[in-house]
């Protein structure tokens, strides 16, 4: 390292810098950089832009472009000539501010971009039984590529006396991961706020969609931090349960991202420095889902026509409407909400909000008010949610003027006039357990007039229900466990009961249970065996029998393939016996080939191993299958936007080939395919034992080429030598030290199971094809 030092300096003018490169401590830390200084008349000065590099934090005051060290405020600097080293002192204060994140992000990443294709899922039931013969299918077509996914979904059900074919959605959607934007066109579901409601419509929506990014946390979390003078170690617990643990340098650090769920409890951070001494701190806290982080925005913006008779009618659509509904975090403590309604004659419009109570829990409040074919109304809304580790409690209330009206009123629906709602989570340890939850809804039913929906003239009709459950579950003894649900209508006498079982698994899969559901004057009882089909090759079945008021016994049995689900089951009851039939799977198009597998409803990908047969594939370190005949392997159930990690076996891969990669991180879009391809590329190598035209091994070092090609290795011991790149005939060219060159032929066929080995080739001086 080479450097101008003070003592050279001084037979330079006193106004000239000396440019000195030093190693750099900062409050004692070791910045392992060398850094660039200037000395004047015994002064260090230092770029501006270079200290800021270091993260270190300069007054306001400081902002020449070069600095003199001995004037910024409590800075103190001592320069050792004999080391090249300059140690700075800064308060605590300038030092930058270290993060110590925890959290790890799920996505973040590139999407992959998709494949064109095409994918039919169904699911398919057929009964007979004594009174009746009767079909169902329900199907759903998709069409997915780079451009969006195109989806449409109909349902088919047959019988003696009936036959009926209905479409349920037609719907264009396009999403944006940077901006967490989707846009659909056609059949959707307006978006809303907890004080609204939703309705079917036909049109455009553009709405946030938070689930483009797992990675990001839209609720604010707690941060915490502190400074220390000396290194240090950082642990931070969450409810008594460590969420980190780190080393922290001089200088203040924050403490953020830490993995909460909603609700409320304690942080803990204890410091530990290297004397042993150590300070700790407790705070509590206080998440909620409810919330927004600052600056972070939802927006839902609709324009269509609204779609009556879902799933009874194919187009039946009323006039048309339009709705907004947009949120926005203004601070870690209040998330501002806002919606509209419009449709002819109807205009509804509110404001509403949630606002944290420190760290005792979230209130929510909105008003809204709407005017329809000249007759206005309100509505407003008020709750309260706390949500901690030994207690759950809320309560809320949401209650409508006889002419408030919205969207889903003005088209024929009942428009509740009071929603009231409590509920109350107590868990008990060991001993389980307990929920409480009371409803009381009172709803006005309007009656209209054709199709301009005008309003009867006689006052409304009410239906009031006032319903109050309790729910208790606990562990009993090893794995078996109990619950019981009780409830009751207080606006109707004749509605109350409850529901009593044992359940006790009996393995991975199978298990078996008990319950009693008594409901008014009827009462049920049954017992039931069961086990699931869970994988791919699962066989699956039900054995239960009901007795009570209506007797009945039925048994199921069912298998999952790797093409799809299929599965029978026979009941007999007391007003007749049937027997079922159900298969579900679908049927995808991808890569210009076409696969059967399981039901898809999210994401999937195309594995290309460049045609090696019989490779085992992994999803996330299971195995989910080896490639075909073509080299390909179809799997599903990938999880949208997230990273999927596929991999596979590298000792299923020809000894005679290169493996580029083993595994992948595969991001795809929403229920959408992709195409992974582990590129694997043919050596078409083999080992070479050459010798003299006396059988005697060539020499170590003497150097092969493949003519034709630019392949060139050296001889090892024994005149053999690896060399790749070879057709079905060859010739290679040896030079050897102080021997004339020579050259030897021969032929090659590629072998799967082993390196080929080939020889002795007897190297002859001038040979020629």
């Amino acid at each position: 390292m080479l450097c101008l030092l003070p003592d050279i300096a001084q037979s330079v003018s006193a106004s000239e810098p000396v440019p000195l490169l030093l190693a750099v401590f900062i409050n004692g830390r070791d910045l392992d950089q060398v850094l660039a200084f200037d000395e004047i008349d015994g002064t260090l000065f230092a770029d501006r832009a270079q200290l800021l590099g270091l993260g270190i934090r300069l007054p306001a005051e400081a902002n020449a472009q070069r600095l003199d060290l001995a004037t910024l405020p409590g800075w103190r600097y001592s320069l050792d000539p004999a080391s090249q080293t300059l140690y700075l002192q800064l308060p605590t204060s300038d030092l930058a501010l270290q993060q110590l994140n925890r959290a790890r992000a799920r996505g973040g990443g590139e999407v992959m971009p998709s494949a064109s294709g095409a994918l039919l899922n169904y699911d398919t039931q057929a009964t007979r039984s004594s009174e009746f013969d009767s079909s169902n299918l329900l199907a759903s077509l998709r069409l997915f590529g780079a451009y969006g996914v195109f989806e449409n979904s109909a349902e088919q059900v047959s019988g003696r006396y009936f036959d009926r074919r209905v479409r349920l959605n037609s719907t264009y959607s396009y999403s944006d991961p940077q901006s967490m934007r989707t846009f659909n066109a056609g059949d959707f579901i307006n978006g809303g706020l907890s004080w609204t409601r939703p309705v079917r419509l036909a049109g455009v929506q553009l709405t946030t969609n938070f689930d483009l990014r797992p990675d990001l946390i839209t609720f604010p979390r707690p941060s915490l931090g502190g400074e220390v003078a000396v290194p240090s170690s950082v642990d931070v617990f969450v409810n008594g349960i460590r969420q980190l643990s780190s080393r922290v340098e001089p200088g203040p650090f924050e403490v953020n991202q830490l993995p909460v769920v909603s609700g409320g409890g304690d942080i803990s951070m204890l410091i530990k420095d290297a004397s042993g001494r150590q300070t700790s701190e407790t705070l509590p806290f206080y998440t909620s889902s409810q919330l927004l982080r600052p600056g972070l925005d939802a927006l839902s913006l609709e324009l269509g026509a609204v779609r009556r008779h879902y799933a009874s009618r194919s187009n039946d659509y009323a006039e048309g409407a339009a709705s907004l509904s947009y949120r926005r975090g203004l601070s870690a403590q209040a998330t501002l909400e806002s919606h509209a309604e419009a449709a002819p004659g109807l205009a509804m419009g509110g404001l509403g909000g949630n606002w944290l109570l420190g760290d005792f829990g979230v209130l929510s409040g909105s008003l809204a008010a709407s005017r329809h074919q000249g007759r206005g109304g309100g509505q407003y809304g008020l709750g309260f949610s706390r949500n901690m580790p030994w207690l759950s409690v809320g309560a809320s209330i949401l209650k409508a003027s006889d002419g408030f009206t919205d969207i889903a009123a003005a088209v024929g629906d009942s428009q509740p006039g009071t929603t009231l709602r409590a509920n109350l989570g107590i868990p008990l340890g060991r001993f389980g357990s307990f929920g409480m939850v009371f409803a009381k809804k009172r709803v006005n039913l309007y009656r209209f007039y054709g199709s301009d929906y005008r309003y009867a003239e006689e006052p409304p009709r009410y239906i009031d229900s006032a319903v109050l459950s309790a729910t208790y579950s606990t562990r009993l003894a090893g794995s078996l466990s109990a619950f019981v649900t009780a409830f009751r209508d207080f606006e109707n006498h004749d509605s109350n009961g409850f529901f009593v079982g044992l359940s006790l698994p009996l393995g991975n899969r199978r298990t078996l249970s008990a319950s009693s559901n008594s409901s008014g004057s009827r009462t049920y009882n049954r017992v039931q065996a069961e086990q699931t089909a869970v994988q791919r090759g699962d066989i699956g079945w039900r054995l239960a029998s009901q007795s009570g008021e209506r007797e009945q016994q039925n048994a199921a049995l069912s298998y999952k393939s790797d093409w799809g689900r299929i599965g029978v089951e026979t009941e007999r009851a007391d007003d007749g016996n049937a027997l079922r039939a159900t298969a579900s799977g679908a049927v995808t198009l991808i890569g210009g080939h076409l696969f059967a597998s399981n039901r898809i409803d999210d994401s999937f990908a195309l594995v290309d191993t460049d045609g090696a047969v019989g490779v085992g594939v992994n999803q996330e370190n299971r195995r989910v299958g080896r490639t075909d005949d073509n080299g390909l392997l179809f799997v599903e159930d990938l999880r949208a936007y997230e990273s999927n990690r596929l991999s596979i076996e590298p000792g299923d891969v020809p000894m005679n080939a290169n493996l580029a990669q083993v595994e992948q991180q595969v991001r795809p879009a929403d229920r959408a395919g992709v195409l992974v391809r582990f590129a694997i590329v043919q050596r078409n190598g083999a080992t070479l034992r050459l010798t003299d035209v006396r059988g005697k091994p060539l020499p170590i070092g003497s150097q092969v080429m493949l003519l034709g090609s630019d392949v060139q290795v050296p001889v090892g011991y024994d005149g053999e030598v690896f060399i790749e790149g070879l057709g079905p005939h060859n010739e290679v060219q040896v030079s050897r030290e102080g021997e004339p060159d020579c050259r030897a032929r021969f032929d090659y066929q590629p072998d799967a199971e082993r390196i080929p080995e080939i020889g002795p080739l007897a190297c002859r001086q001038g040979e020629r094809r």
